[in-house]
């Protein structure tokens, strides 16, 4: 993962946000890693990324609660 990441390539990044997120394969729940991964992922086009970042935003995980930019992020997901 670590060297696809070093490529900038969005599905390992947001791959890597999710860990992040789940707390999976030895890293500690990180929320605003997750939340800063998924961007940079969403910056280089990843469709899972702008959902991801749109759950956060929903349920206030990691940011705060904001259902207007959940939707906002939601909409970028399913133009793109």
């Amino acid at each position: 993962i670590e060297a696809r990441v070093a490529k900038k390539d969005p599905d390992a990044i947001d791959f890597l946000g999710d860990l992040y997120f789940h707390e999976r394969l030895g890293l500690q729940k990180d929320m605003q890693k997750a939340i800063d991964l998924w961007t940079e992922a969403a910056e280089l086009g990843s469709i899972g990324a702008l959902y991801n970042i749109g759950v956060a935003y929903y349920h206030g995980e990691g940011v705060q609660e904001n259902r207007v930019k959940a939707y906002e992020f939601y909409t970028k997901a399913a133009m793109q």
